[in-house]
């Protein structure tokens, strides 16, 4: 990818405190709000480890993330470690979570007025 693509879903992506993930799989179509951060192009959420999201994930990394701002397609996963960067992971109620890694191959940015997709940018 480009290194000013690369700059605009970092930038795009860091804006955001909370997203909406949605998975599908066994558990069916989930989609729930999530505290998130963003490393770089990666997006992390803090998801309960009694969520349905969980096991979906399990089966079917396939996800959408969706923000007021922008959507974001790509394949996810529970993250091995907690990346250091992070903020929130350290907060007692991040002992009850999983942080799930969301690897972006698709985001799109929503006009800041009127509907649509403003711009696309293909990640992979």
């Amino acid at each position: 990818m480009l290194s000013h693509l690369r700059q605009r879903v970092t930038e795009t992506l860091s804006a955001a405190r909370t997203a909406t993930l949605s998975t599908h799989g066994a558990a069916g179509i989930q989609a729930n709000v999530f505290p998130c951060e963003a490393v770089e192009t990666t997006l992390y959420l803090l998801v309960p480890r009694t969520s349905d999201h969980l096991f979906n994930l399990e089966q079917n990394p396939e996800v959408v993330v969706t923000t007021e701002a922008w959507q974001l397609r790509g394949r996810a996963g529970v993250a091995s470690e907690r990346p250091a960067a992070l903020t929130w992971p350290h907060q007692p109620d991040a002992a009850w979570c999983e942080v799930v890694a969301v690897r972006p191959t698709r985001l799109q940015i929503e006009w800041q007025e009127g509907l649509g997709h403003a711009e696309t940018i293909d990640v992979e």
